[in-house]
């Protein structure tokens, strides 16, 4: 049996393995692969699920029964816990991180991402030997532990986060022209971990950044926003419908000019970009936007992407003489890749982008992938929907299927034989790929073709013809 997924362990909260008798193992047993019999200190964000609390506790329970001490930061992005430990890192003190949370999943879900002194997400050998000291463990571990919490002050994380973002952006937008109005752009938070710390940043600079959807009440995470719900946000920037819920009373269609839009997830390390004009531009198109400029500029050689990558910006990598190297879904499988090949840019089709900062730190933040295609933007005097247009990508379709058990759904022969009819009819035009979600109990399918007519009529022969006792 294996606890960890693509990133971290998730769940629904209240069952295996995201309940309080699990995840006390599960504090502990990080707590044990980290720091054997020493004492060490671990820091511990959420992105403002009513489960976070919980889940503090039980994890907090189990670190503490090792000897370690436990740091509360509270709502806080995924990244920024990240930035704070790789810029703070000193080779005397030991000390880890947790963030809490299920990323772009609905509230009722929950999990924990696992950090290292340097920032860095844990590896699969050191996933492997926390999850032999959670199935090895047998020790009772009591409650009188959850009284010698100790909290820190979120202040001074919240000062950290927004001066290193800050510095990044001087950073990025040296030697480039201002526009002559505050460039505005709208920003849906998800009601995630970027809801209290957006409104802090770039604030002396020409950047209005104007947050909805940045009002977390435990529940609201996701709900119809966010980088994987963005029908509110483009509604609102192409038709200025002031109406819908979730926005800011105060915003004045008859004044107000959106440049550019931007959705994050719940945790903060993905972003999805929409136009002025409505139009979206995911992962995939981002990623190419930054490569390119770059590969003119300082001569980038080579990009990272997944099996998800659209099939016609691979081919656009393929024309501009820039090598496009593959890796399975997930961003730990992506820096790996980034390091290896020493590529600059890499990232997935969600809108995770990977960048090396200061330090040659490599990280996945929503707010630095804006600040680097603003540098595009800015430096090469072009807006997004001119970017955009030069991208030529066919095509596709994610589907999302409920099932009873993923390798079950994989294996069964009926499904196996769809599958491989719908290659056949393809007939060279386009692929799909099937694959089993590492966070969710989903299969999910993507279906490019040139021909967008062909992917609804392939997704119906898909759902018509798959064995139904293998979906929920």
């Amino acid at each position: 049996m294996k606890l960890f997924g693509t990133d971290g362990i998730r769940g629904k909260f209240g069952e295996s393995p995201i309940n309080h008798d699990e995840l006390v193992k599960i504090g502990h047993a990080f707590a044990k692969s980290l720091f054997g019999t020493k004492v060490g200190k671990i820091l511990i964000s959420n992105d403002g699920r009513e489960s976070s609390l919980a889940i503090e506790k039980a994890l907090s329970l189990g670190i503490k029964h090792q000897g370690s001490m436990v740091f509360f930061i509270g709502l806080y992005p995924t990244p920024a816990l990240s930035i704070y430990l790789n810029s703070t890192a000193q080779s005397s003190e030991m000390r880890a991180g947790i963030q809490i949370t299920a990323s772009h999943n609905p509230y009722y879900d929950n999990g924990v991402k696992f950090f290292d002194n340097n920032g860095y997400k844990i590896n699969s050998n050191f996933e492997e030997t926390i999850e032999n000291n959670y199935f090895f463990h047998n020790e009772n571990i009591k409650e009188q532990y959850d009284e010698s919490s100790k909290a820190d002050d979120s202040d001074l994380f919240e000062k950290h986060y927004v001066d290193y973002i800050d510095d990044y952006f001087r950073l990025k937008m040296d030697n480039i022209r201002h526009p002559g109005d505050k460039y505005n752009i709208l920003v849906d938070c998800a009601n995630g971990a970027t809801s209290k710390i957006i409104s802090k940043i770039l604030n002396n600079s020409f950047i209005n950044l104007i947050p909805i959807f940045n009002e977390p009440n435990g529940k609201n995470i996701n709900e119809k926003c966010g980088a994987t719900d963005t029908n509110i946000l483009k509604s609102f920037i192409s038709e200025f419908n002031v109406n819908s819920p979730g926005y800011k009373k105060n915003l004045d269609k008859k004044t107000l000019k959106i440049d550019l839009g931007v959705a994050f997830d719940g945790d903060g390390d993905r972003a999805i970009f929409i136009s002025p004009s409505g139009e979206e531009i995911n992962g995939d198109e981002v990623l190419y936007i930054l490569a390119t400029f770059h590969k003119k500029n300082n001569n980038v050689e080579s990009v990272v992407g997944t099996q998800m990558t659209n099939f016609g910006i691979q081919s656009l990598y393929k024309k501009n003489n820039i090598k496009f190297i593959e890796t399975q879904v997930g961003d730990k499988y992506v820096l790996n890749e980034m390091i290896k090949s020493g590529s600059s840019f890499g990232g997935e089709s969600s809108g995770h982008i990977l960048v090396p900062v200061f330090d040659n730190f490599y990280i996945g933040d929503g707010i630095i992938t804006l600040i680097n295609l603003l540098e595009v933007i800015f430096k090469q005097e072009k807006d997004i929907n001119s970017l955009k247009e030069e991208i030529t990508s066919i095509p596709s379709k994610l589907f999302n299927i409920k099932v009873i058990n993923k390798e079950k759904f994989i294996e069964d022969p009926q499904n196996i034989k769809v599958t491989k009819d719908l290659k056949k009819m393809l007939n060279e035009e386009g692929r799909i790929l099937l694959r089993p979600s590492g966070t969710e109990n989903l299969v999910r399918l993507l279906i490019e073709h040139r021909n967008p007519k062909q992917i609804e009529i392939l997704s119906e022969y898909f759902y018509d013809n798959i064995n139904k006792n293998t979906i929920v």
